[in-house]
């Protein structure tokens, strides 16, 4: 039985020497559980890390067939992850952007459970 593989947020917003006050505002304002002030530090966060808004323009290409494929709420989770696998792979290529195995695991997965919420 396989678990969750954790993603280091190094792995996605860079190094944190720059960022390490926006991280801990992040973390406050989510202990505090408030969400105008969650989503203003998230912004903030994001937004100081040129390689976090580089991933999400990259993951923003996605959104088309996400919106698209909404309706495949039946299909098994394995399906649907070869058809993002496969959407991702040629986006990647037409585009020719270059991201690690990490970050294509991420979006592919993330991609694939939002398609699967589309049967709510």
């Amino acid at each position: 039985m396989g678990g969750r593989k954790a993603s280091r947020i190094e792995r996605v917003v860079g190094t944190l020497d720059k960022l390490k006050p926006n991280k801990r505002e992040f973390i406050n304002a989510v202990q505090t559980e408030k969400p105008e002030k969650i989503i203003s530090s998230a912004i903030n966060f994001l937004s100081s890390s040129d390689q976090a808004i580089s991933n999400i323009a990259k993951a923003a290409r996605l959104l088309e067939f996400i919106s698209s494929n909404k309706n495949k709420n039946e299909a098994p989770y394995q399906d649907r992850k070869e058809e993002v696998t496969d959407e991702w792979a040629q986006i990647k290529k037409k585009d020719n952007l270059k991201t690690s195995s990490e970050i294509d695991r991420i979006f592919i997965e993330s991609a694939t459970k939002v398609i699967r919420r589309g049967k709510k």
